[in-house]
């Protein structure tokens, strides 16, 4: 029984070199075209985040400013309630009748009831 192992040798011959530049003028040029290209797009791109982070947060901020401003109104709109609430109170009305412009309830003998005729 042979329990030897195969054995590989190395190639050591080398391909052979093209004398001359490895890629055409035209190649150079798409690449360096591709290139700048896609930095024009990277550059555009990043101007791009910049700008709609910006532009969030001044809408934010304008919406924070219009939620503010809507809390202020809704505070003022409850004292205006208030305010004519007390203005309004029946009270109030009936002792301005009857001290400025001298108005009184009528005694029963001098209300008449009319009838409407069909």
């Amino acid at each position: 029984m042979n329990l030897s192992l195969p054995k590989f040798e190395l190639a050591t011959a080398k391909p052979a070199r093209k004398e001359g530049p490895l890629l055409s003028l035209g190649q150079i040029f798409e690449q360096l075209l591709a290139l700048t290209l896609l930095v024009l797009l990277v550059i555009s791109s990043a101007l791009a985040v910049i700008y709609s982070s910006y532009e969030y947060r001044r809408l934010f901020h304008q919406h924070q400013t219009l939620v503010r401003e809507q809390n202020n109104y809704r505070i003022e709109w409850g004292q205006l309630l208030l305010e004519q609430s007390a203005w309004g109170s029946n009270s109030r009305v009936e002792k301005l009748a009857s001290d400025e412009i001298q108005m009184r309830a009528p005694d029963p003998e001098e209300i008449r009831l009319i009838q409407h005729e069909r």
